[in-house]
């Protein structure tokens, strides 16, 4: 069963710099190019300069100054052990207004074989690597990971909405105009029942592969050292925000497929190629062909290419739907029929972006494709979360990057310290 409990936050000093938090708050750490790295880090006091440090030693430095931040009263400890809520209202790019919250917690780590704990994509050794180190250094969790679970009964929903109406404790407005909401949950009835209806729930992990696993390998190497039992100290447990995927807010953007430095044969080629295993159709431009994809209410994905102005629309000439939750993932077909066996891209070249970039939403992949640097670009259609679920309950990983669940968990509202 899953273990999930409160615990004592440690957050920044709002008694001493308000509610609002716009200026110390960051995206993950894995979604923060150098431009905007730059733009967060003027202000001395952003969580960038702890969740990414700075070039040299910055491992080392960011938990120094952790520990300053600490001692001066920047950051401060929570006196009650609590769950929190955290809101996230936003518009979809057509509009619409939507709702998003979930329950902040500790959750207990466990190994994946045990199926408590679902993972659904592939990780990268290196990313891993990074994160250890930092774990190492901070002796404690700086961000959230994002954890999806089933609320079949609703009684959790039904505790964020009566808790939705206090009174937050932190709130700001990220630059994508998303508005964040934190509010405290302390009662010890509350948090007894919140603990009690998370037990029988499967957790899916949204976002954040690369801190679980390394917190298991962090966990696992401080056992050894100090022989503790399981579930007893703070590293075993990972702070997470849980979100039922019955949320209505619960949205996953698509996250297109940009290439180069391909033979431009090949390139020439493409659109016969796919006959063999799509049926294709021609679109007249790229916002149809994207919103075409997106309406789609079979697996699909679209194919342009500016050198010839060619829009294909492309779907599987077998329409059954497969025993393999993988096999109808438009993100595994793009991998696996057309980037690996027609342009000859590897695993490698696709993980460590070599000659591809992945680009979410329509707008910003047109805007890249403008720039005359890609040869193509693949439009893709999200997967559903049941589609992510089920490929995870089939214990498969998805290719890097299918989903890219909006918005994201920002950093800079919680910490979790093994010694708070």
């Amino acid at each position: 069963m899953a273990k999930v409990i409160p615990f004592r936050a440690v957050r920044y000093n709002t008694e001493r710099f308000g509610k609002d938090l716009a200026r110390f708050v960051a995206p993950p750490y894995d979604v923060i190019d150098g431009v905007m790295e730059r733009r967060l880090k003027e202000d001395r006091l952003n969580i960038a300069h702890i969740t990414l440090g700075d070039e040299n030693d910055r491992y080392a430095i960011a938990a120094r100054r952790l520990r300053t931040w600490l001692d001066d009263g920047v950051l401060v400890k929570d006196a009650d052990t609590c769950f929190y809520i955290y809101e996230q209202t936003f518009s979809t790019p057509d509009g619409a207004p939507r709702m998003r919250s979930g329950i902040v917690g500790a959750v207990k780590l466990e190994e994946f074989s045990k199926g408590i704990i679902m993972p659904h994509e592939k990780t990268i050794p290196k990313h891993k690597a990074d994160r250890l180190q930092h774990v190492c250094a901070m002796a404690g969790n700086t961000e959230q990971i994002f954890l999806l679970y089933d609320d079949p009964t609703g009684g959790v929903e039904t505790i964020l909405s009566d808790a939705r109406k206090r009174e937050e404790v932190m709130r700001f407005v990220d630059p994508e105009g998303v508005h964040h909401r934190i509010v405290k949950i302390s009662q010890p009835e509350l948090v007894s029942r919140i603990s009690k209806l998370l037990e029988p729930a499967k957790l899916l992990i949204a976002d954040g592969h690369h801190r679980y696993e390394t917190a298991l390998e962090y966990r696992n190497t401080m056992r050894a050292k100090d022989n503790s039992k399981e579930g007893e100290v703070p590293y075993d447990y990972i702070m997470a925000t849980l979100i039922s995927f019955r949320n209505p807010g619960l949205v996953v953007f698509p996250t297109h497929r940009l290439i180069k430095e391909v033979d431009p044969k090949l390139i020439q080629k493409l659109p016969k190629a796919l006959e063999e295993e799509f049926v294709l159709k021609k679109m007249q431009g790229a916002d149809e062909l994207a919103e075409a994809v997106e309406r789609s209410p079979v697996p699909a994905f679209g194919v342009w290419i500016p050198a010839t102005r060619t829009y294909i629309y492309a779907i599987p000439k077998n329409k059954e739907k497969s025993e393999d939750p993988m096999q109808d993932l438009p993100v595994f077909m793009v991998q696996e029929r057309v980037l690996k066996r027609f342009l000859g891209y590897t695993s490698e070249m696709l993980d460590t972006k070599i000659n591809i970039e992945y680009v979410k939403g329509t707008g910003p992949t047109k805007y890249a494709m403008a720039s005359g640097e890609f040869q193509a670009c693949f439009f893709v259609k999200p997967p559903s979360v049941e589609h992510v679920m089920a490929v995870a309950e089939a214990d498969q990983k998805m290719p890097h990057k299918s989903t890219y669940f909006f918005p994201k968990i920002w950093s800079g509202t919680l910490l979790y310290l093994f010694d708070s």
